[in-house]
């Protein structure tokens, strides 16, 4: 998997609908917070996570789901529904990624709406690609423990990462990730696959998994070509 720079991922991404705090680095922690660094070689077309994303102090929370809706010629198309304030409808980021990651064309559009296609540009073929939304956040692993972790009455046995991360700043702040075998979306941790992630915390924003399953279906179609 390709690192990604965070801070170009924090400006793409923008703050979450759940976030009415002042503009400080609240988007910054919420683009970190809502990147999924899965190995694509695992996942298998049908999979899909939901995740909700809470800010401190805020009652309201934010929807992320990541699907596998299909395969093509050995790729995935995956989708990723994000909010995408001010607009109440969500976003959705459609990708087809091979099985490396590398990222072969991209579309952006409401669910059931008309998509835009960012990668390829048609008007500029030989544009390089965007950054991932969902690369690995450059960081430090600092510790990896099992710890079992219990969400909406169903233990997971989890692998808690600790990961130190470094702000453009300067500044550093601490992520702490809990990984599960069985959960969609493998993510790969020192070159080894931890599991799907179950709950993250970094800052003000807690990500916590809501759901899951196999059965994915699309929610943004591609016009034929």
């Amino acid at each position: 998997m390709r690192r990604t720079n965070a801070l170009l991922l924090a400006l793409a991404a923008g703050c979450s609908t759940a976030s009415q705090a002042p503009p400080d680095d609240l988007a910054f922690e919420t683009a970190l917070a809502t990147q999924l660094p899965y190995d694509v070689g695992q996942v298998k077309a049908g999979e899909w996570v939901l995740y909700t994303v809470r800010v401190r102090g805020v009652s309201q929370a934010d929807y992320y789901k990541w699907a596998a809706v299909g395969e093509e010629g050995g790729a995935l198309w995956i989708e990723n529904k994000r909010p995408a304030a001010p607009n109440p409808a969500p976003m959705i980021i459609k990708s087809r990624l091979d099985r490396s990651g590398k990222l072969l064309e991209q579309w952006i559009g409401e669910p059931g709406g008309a998509p835009a296609q960012v990668f390829p540009n048609p008007r500029r073929p030989s544009e390089p690609p965007p950054p991932r939304r969902d690369s690995a956040v450059a960081g430090l692993v600092t510790k990896e423990e099992p710890e079992p972790l219990t969400i909406t009455g169903k233990t997971y046995e989890c692998t808690k990462v600790t990961t130190i991360l470094t702000y453009p700043d300067g500044r550093r702040s601490t992520m702490i990730n809990w990984l599960a075998p069985g959960i969609p979306f493998s993510v790969m941790v020192g070159g080894k696959p931890r599991g799907g992630l179950v709950r993250r915390q970094i800052g003000r924003l807690t990500v916590e998994l809501l759901d899951h399953g196999r059965e994915a279906r699309p929610e943004l179609a591609i016009p034929p070509k």
